[in-house]
């Protein structure tokens, strides 16, 4: 009797348990829905039809249904309504026009999202809006819609007076106004039109908005808005963020930031600005962050262009801006005028080893606690780069080519806690390396991934990892390997281990003795060798008259069967289309063979290095001039090389097209030197073209002359 009743209890007690597990996932059974009752959200997807949910769900979403034939209404909603409903999602469910009592009975609604909803009748939306019964409703986002016209009054209703957030995202928009009514929105903090095809943001003249933020990203914005009213007060008192990231952005001038006082934040990435003007952000009292990265257009900074007492955070990144030429930027005074600056980031920009312009542009920058110059081409750390940087924190110098410095590189950095120097040339650090004081207050020293040499210079390092409380990165130990010497290569640095007998220190008597005496059997190995073979020697002597008189006098000339292309093709980028389509069609057909590198280049290879290879399998080298040709760097480059070749070779080794005229602006002296000692041809579409290409087939024909030297 007493099992009986155990199994009794025991099988109450299951079905309890069995009750309850079904009480928690109350109603979580239909194949097209998901719940979660923890976060108390429920999804449906697949669906014609709006099931019922539990009484737990406040979240719920309308996920890729099919509802293109459905009235959808408040009737339609009925089964969701009966809950608490405090964020309701639909996306994509092809819906095409909903009633004006839909949102009637969701009185605790606070975010409505409508995504994906191409199809849907956008005038029908505005009406339901109107009916809206709560005023709770604080985030309306309508992303990724697409619809054409859009009203820019849906948002009037009165019950939305309250809301916070409005996001028009990835819509369309060609332009878009805000009318004198948004003025009421007095808790309104962010908008987002992002991802539009917005030229123009236009606000009404008696427009106000409180908002602290505003998301303009991936439009095509040419002409920054105008924030000033006729009085020339702020239609945006309390902007505190604008984002312009990717836009058509061509200049920027002082007064357009005049009527932007709490602006604390600007996002400038992506745009078309080829110059930053003297005190461009001298206007905005506030302003603390400033973002301009991936403007690949820019040429020049003015000296004032980052006047800004209250600026502590610059990102510059992404910009390929060459910090080595002096027409573009004032090292001396780029910084100067931002004495608050604490962030500066200048990662993959051009950074010269220069042991002045660094420590110039660093100079004035005594609040500076977070450096980053990743991948900036520093081949070199002078002592003076960072000595005015004494509330430095953190430095970011990975990627670049460094190999060493001398221990008062980073002797003023008092604060300093964290140094990254990954990816580097770093072959061994030494005791001598970082002074005593930084290393006691060093946190983090990242130092993987460089090519480290495993010889006994080595070991006061392996014993300091081994035993050093720094944090050397998530990839220590297996980031720092040997490279050097082959049979070390891959064996981690804390398993470096050689025998105490390779490391000790010779006795240098012992050393002297045997220098000594290696040299004295060398002398008598070479009067040996002098005495037994001179008849050798002398044969060597002769040849090596012979190939002195050679390089004095006789030089044989190339043959064009000597290299593998008939010719090497420069050109710049702007002209890539006439090159291709016009002139490598046009000599490929009458058996020239060109080298182009679009299509000959090896990939992966440093763009310096395949210059160099293909050239020299080249018998002759075709420049196509035009402005373009002229202003490109690269270009420059490549022209300074075949001037060489011009020197060794004389001057039917090189053949000078003139695509377009170069004028007087873009005329540099190396192209003025080419000209000058260089007949060339000047295309020209029309009469006498035919002459045109018929002169440059006889050009590359043409033998090789004598060089410019005696024989």
């Amino acid at each position: 009797m007493r099992h009986i009743h155990l199994m009794f209890l025991f099988g109450s007690v299951l079905q309890t348990v069995n009750i309850r597990i079904n009480t928690t996932n109350e109603l979580c059974f239909k194949s097209h829905c998901t719940c979660n009752k923890k976060q108390k959200n429920a999804t449906c997807t697949g669906l014609d039809y709006v099931p019922n949910v539990p009484r737990f769900v406040e979240q719920f979403e309308l996920n890729h249904n099919n509802f293109s034939d459905v009235n959808f209404s408040r009737w339609f909603l009925s089964n969701i309504t009966k809950n608490n409903i405090i964020k309701f999602k639909l996306i994509g469910n092809s819906i095409k026009y909903i009633k004006n009592d839909v949102f009637v009975d969701f009185i605790s609604l606070k975010s409505l999202e409508i995504a994906e909803e191409k199809h849907l009748n956008v005038t029908s939306l505005k009406n339901a809006l109107n009916f809206v019964h709560t005023t709770r409703i604080k985030n309306i986002n309508l992303y990724g819609n697409y619809w054409k016209p859009f009203p820019f009054d849906v948002f009037e209703a009165i019950s939305l007076r309250k809301v916070t957030s409005i996001s028009l995202e990835k819509n369309g928009l060609n332009e878009f106004v805000f009318p004198n009514w948004y003025t009421d929105f007095k808790n309104l903090k962010k908008i987002n039109l992002s991802k539009n095809n917005i030229i123009y943001l236009i606000l009404d003249d008696n427009v106000k908005l409180l908002v602290d933020k505003i998301v303009l990203s991936g439009n095509d914005i040419v002409r920054f808005p105008n924030f000033c009213d006729k009085m020339n007060n702020s239609k945006v008192p309390k902007l505190r963020s604008l984002n312009l990231e990717g836009n058509a952005l061509p200049y920027l001038y002082p007064k357009c930031f005049k009527c932007l006082p709490a602006l604390q934040s600007i996002n400038l990435d992506a745009n078309r600005l080829t110059v930053l003007r003297n005190n461009t952000f001298s206007e905005l009292p506030q302003l603390r962050y400033i973002f301009f990265q991936l403007n690949y257009q820019l040429k020049t900074i003015e000296p004032t262009a980052f006047n800004s007492t209250s600026l502590i955070s610059l990102h510059f990144g992404y910009n390929n801006f060459r910090f080595d030429k002096n027409s573009r930027f004032n090292a001396e005074h780029i910084f100067r005028h931002s004495p608050s600056l604490q962030q500066l980031d200048l990662t993959n920009n051009y950074l010269p080893s220069d042991k002045n312009k660094p420590g110039l542009m660093f100079a004035h920058l005594a609040e500076l606690k977070y450096l980053i110059l990743q991948a900036v081409g520093l081949k070199e750390l002078h002592p003076n780069v960072f000595r005015s940087l004494t509330s430095l924190e953190k430095i970011n110098l990975e990627g670049n080519f460094i190999n060493s410095w001398t221990p008062e590189t980073f002797a003023n950095m008092r604060r300093i806690k964290y140094i990254n120097l990954k990816n580097n040339l770093i072959h061994a650090l030494n005791k001598s390396s970082l002074p005593e004081n930084i290393l006691h207050q060093l946190e983090q020293l990242d130092l993987s991934k460089n090519p480290f040499t495993c010889t006994c210079d080595l070991m006061w390092f392996r014993n300091w990892i081994r035993t050093t409380k720094v944090d050397l990165s998530r990839d220590f130990p297996r980031a720092y390997t040997c490279n050097f010497p082959a049979e070390m290569r891959g064996r981690l640095v804390i398993k470096y281990n050689p025998t105490p007998e390779s490391c000790e220190q010779s006795d240098p008597f012992i050393v002297i003795a045997i220098i000594l005496s290696s040299f004295a059997i060398l002398v008598i190995i070479v009067i040996l060798l002098a005495y037994k073979g001179h008849t050798y020697i002398r044969n060597y002597c002769y040849i090596m008259r012979l190939h002195r008189l050679r390089k004095q006098g006789y030089l044989r000339l190339n043959n064009r069967d000597d290299f593998e292309f008939h010719a090497f093709v420069v050109y710049c980028d702007a002209d890539r289309e006439w090159v291709h389509s016009e002139f490598i069609k046009r000599l490929e057909n009458e058996q020239i063979k060109l080298c182009v590198h679009h299509r000959e280049f090896d990939p992966g290879v440093p763009i310096t290095e395949n210059i160099d290879k293909y050239m020299n399998k080249s018998w002759k080298v075709v420049i196509i001039m035009s402005n373009d040709f002229a202003s490109s760097d690269w270009c420059q480059w490549e022209c300074d090389y075949v001037q060489e070749r011009r020197r060794r070779q004389g001057k039917d080794a090189c053949v000078l097209i003139m695509l377009k005229a170069i004028d007087a602006y873009h005329m540099t002296s190396g192209i003025r030197s080419l000209l000058h000692t260089t007949p060339y041809l000047r295309y020209k579409k029309g009469i006498g073209e035919a002459l045109f290409w018929q002169a440059v087939l006889n050009t590359l024909r043409r033998p090789l002359s004598v060089p410019p030297m005696a024989i």
